[in-house]
C-alpha cells in the first residue's frame, strides 16, 4: 500500500557557502525530478531511506518564507534510496566531513513533480481547521464555507506532524489528510478568512451559484495588503495658460518613458 509524506524545500534566496539553496514549486515544475539531497536530520533520513517507496505521494511544502504551505504534489520515483552524494562534496552547501562513503550516514530519493496546486494552502489555514491558531476555532459561517470536509477530515489535519513536530523536513501524512489539503487547494471558500495569508480579511458568506467556481491560482507568496491610509483632501492646482501651458505640454513630452523590468534569472539549485 502506497504511503503519503509531506517535505520541506525553501522557496525564497538563501545564501549557503556562496551559492543559492531556494527551491521552489516553480523551480520544481522546471527540472521535474530531483534528488532529494541535503536533509542532515537522522530522522527525516531514516524515512527516506527505510519507509518511502515507489510511486508515494507527497505534499511539496513552501518552507522558511512568508506564507509557508502546501504548494505542489509530487511522488516518489526511484525504486530505493540511495546514498546523498551531496555528503561527500566539499563544495556543496551541506557538505559533511564526518560522512564515510563506505557507511554512508547519509540517504535520499528521487521526487518527481506532479503538479502546482490551484492554491497555495497555508500553514495557518491548518492551523485554524485543527483548532491551533491563536485566533480561535471555526465559526459556524467558516465551517459552511469548508463543508466539502468531514469531521474526520479536520481530525486528520490536527495529527498531522506538520502541526505538532513542525520543524521536521520529511515527515509522514495520513491518506485523509493528504486528500483534505487537495480539496482545500481545489475547492477553496476559505480565501476571504482573517489570517496571515489574508491580512485584515473578513468572514464572507459562500454565493450560492449552480456549479463550481473556477478561481484563478493564488500566488505561492501572497504578500501583505499594505494599510489602507486616509486621504487628505488635495488642493486644486491652477491650469496653465498661455506660454506656461505650452511649457507644461514640452516639459511632459520629454521625459523618457521606464523601461519594465528585466526578467529575473530562474534559480536551479536545490534547497
Amino acid at each position: 500500500r502506497l504511503s503519503c509524506w509531506l517535505m520541506k524545500a525553501e522557496p525564497d534566496s538563501r545564501m549557503e557557502k556562496g551559492k543559492d539553496v531556494a527551491f521552489s514549486v516553480d523551480h520544481f515544475a522546471a527540472c521535474k525530478v530531483t534528488p532529494w539531497d541535503g536533509v542532515r536530520n537522522p530522522e527525516a533520513k531514516t524515512i527516506m531511506k527505510e519507509k518511502m517507496r515507489l510511486g508515494d505521494r507527497v505534499l511539496f511544502y513552501h518552507s522558511n518564507t512568508k506564507i509557508p504551505g502546501v504548494a505542489g504534489l509530487a511522488k516518489i520515483c526511484s525504486a530505493e534510496s540511495y546514498p546523498d552524494p551531496s555528503a561527500f562534496d566539499s563544495a556543496h552547501p551541506y557538505f559533511d566531513p564526518k560522512s564515510d562513503k563506505a557507511n554512508p550516514k547519509w540517504w535520499l530519493v528521487d521526487v518527481e513533480f506532479i503538479e502546482k496546486l490551484p492554491r497555495l494552502v497555508p500553514l495557518g489555514l491548518l492551523q485554524k481547521l485543527a483548532g491551533k491558531s491563536q485566533d480561535g476555532s471555526l465559526e459556524k459561517e467558516q465551517r459552511k464555507q469548508v463543508d466539502y470536509l468531514s469531521s474526520e477530515d479536520l481530525g486528520a489535519i490536527a495529527e498531522m506532524a506538520l502541526l505538532n513536530r513542525g520543524r521536521l523536513s520529511v515527515q509522514p501524512v495520513s491518506t485523509r489528510a493528504y486528500d483534505a489539503i487537495v480539496q482545500l487547494s481545489r475547492q477553496g471558500g476559505w480565501e476571504m478568512w482573517p489570517g496571515k495569508w489574508n491580512p485584515g480579511g473578513k468572514a464572507k458568506p459562500q454565493q450560492p451559484t449552480g456549479t463550481q467556481s473556477d478561481s484563478p491560482p493564488t500566488d505561492a507568496k501572497p504578500s501583505k495588503k499594505a494599510p489602507v491610509k486616509k486621504e487628505e483632501p488635495t488642493k486644486e492646482t491652477p491650469v496653465p495658460s498661455g506660454p506656461a501651458k505650452k511649457r507644461a505640454r514640452a516639459d511632459t513630452a520629454s521625459k523618457p518613458t521606464a523601461k519594465p523590468a528585466a526578467a529575473s534569472t530562474r534559480r536551479s539549485s536545490r534547497r
